[in-house]
C-alpha cells in the first residue's frame, strides 16, 4: 500500500511512518506539515494532487528501466489492468481488472507487450500474495508476461537489461486457460438460482455491494471476512447466513435502484463496519 499523503510505500498502513509522525504530532497551526500539504487551507478539500505518479524507490527503478530498455520501445507508470485487459463473456461488473501495474512496456505504437511490477516485503503477506496470483492468471490469460523485481536485491542495470531482453524475445507469449467462461444463458439461469435461493451459502454480499457499488471495497472485505471467519464458524451464524442468502437477492432485485433503500442501509452497514474493523476485523483485499 501507497501513503495517501506522498504516495511512499507503507506497508499495510494508510500513512507512512514520517507522514504518521508528522501528523499525530500536528499542533493545529499552518507550519511545518499542514503548509507543505495543504497550503494553509485546512482540509478545505476532500481531494488532493500527490506530488508525483510513481514514489522515489519506483522513480529509481523507472529510471534504470529507461536507460537499458531496447530502441523502439517505451515505457508507461501506473497502468490500469482494464486500460489493457476487456473480459470476453460481457460481465457487467469487472472489478478485477481495476488493479495497477507499476510499470508496463510497449511499442512505440502503445501495444501492450510486458508489465514490471516492483515488489517489497508486503508482497509477502498471505492477502498480497493471493492478489498477486489472481493478477498473475488474468495477465497470462491475457497473454502478457509479468517481470517482478525485488526492492530487496536493489536496481541492477545489467540484471534488468537481461530480464527485459529475454522476456521481448519470449513474444508472443503462450495464453494459459484459468478462468471458466460462461455462456449468457449459463449467466442467467446461474443468477436466477441464486436468488431463488437453493438451501446452501452462495458467496457473494448482495446488499453490501448495492450499497457500496463494488464488490471488491474494504468495507465489502470486512463484511466478507466476518462472514467466512466468525459467522460461519457457529451454527446460528450459518442459520443467519442461509436467511441472508434467500433474502438478499430479492430485495437488491426489487428495491437495488431506490435511492433511499441504498441510504438506509448504508447507514447502518457503515457503523456495523466501523464497528468491526475496530474490533480486528481486516478490510484489506480479500478472496472468497
Amino acid at each position: 500500500m501507497k501513503c495517501r499523503l506522498c504516495g511512499a510505500e507503507s506497508g499495510k498502513y494508510p500513512l507512512c511512518r514520517e507522514c504518521y509522525k508528522k501528523e499525530k504530532f500536528n499542533t493545529g497551526s499552518n507550519t511545518g506539515y499542514q503548509e507543505e500539504h495543504h497550503s494553509g487551507e485546512d482540509n478545505k478539500f476532500l481531494y488532493e494532487l500527490k506530488t508525483s505518479l510513481v514514489t522515489e524507490t519506483e522513480r529509481k527503478f523507472l529510471d534504470c528501466i529507461k536507460s537499458v530498455l531496447p530502441e523502439g520501445y517505451q515505457v508507461q507508470p501506473q497502468v490500469n489492468l482494464a486500460s489493457f485487459i476487456v473480459r470476453t463473456d460481457g460481465a457487467r461488473f469487472q472489478n478485477e481488472l481495476y488493479r495497477n501495474a507499476d510499470f508496463m512496456i510497449t511499442d512505440l505504437d502503445y501495444k501492450p507487450l510486458i508489465l514490471i511490477e516492483i515488489n517489497d516485503q508486503t508482497h509477502l503477506t498471505p492477502d498480497r500474495r493471493e492478489r498477486d496470483k489472481k493478477v498473475g492468471n488474468i495477465c497470462e490469460e491475457a497473454g502478457i508476461p509479468i517481470i517482478k523485481l525485488w526492492t530487496s536485491y536493489g536496481v541492477n542495470p545489467e540484471y534488468i537489461r537481461k530480464r527485459i531482453t529475454e522476456t521481448l524475445a519470449m513474444l508472443p507469449m503462450k495464453r494459459i486457460s484459468h478462468f471458466e467462461v460462461k455462456k449468457p444463458e449459463e449467466k442467467s439461469q446461474i443468477q436466477s438460482s441464486e436468488v431463488q435461493g437453493s438451501g446452501k451459502k452462495e458467496k457473494g454480499c448482495y446488499i453490501a455491494t448495492c450499497v457500496y457499488g463494488s464488490y471488491d471495497c474494504p468495507e465489502v472485505w470486512t463484511l466478507r471476512r466476518f462472514r467466512d471467519e466468525t459467522l460461519d464458524k457457529h451454527w446460528l451464524g450459518r442459520g443467519i447466513i442461509r436467511i441472508y442468502y434467500k433474502v438478499s437477492p430479492v430485495l437488491v432485485k426489487c428495491f437495488g435502484r431506490n435511492k433511499g433503500f441504498r441510504k438506509f442501509f448504508k447507514y447502518y452497514l457503515d457503523i456495523l463496519t466501523a464497528r468491526l474493523q475496530k474490533k480486528g476485523v481486516e478490510s484489506l483485499p480479500y478472496e472468497d
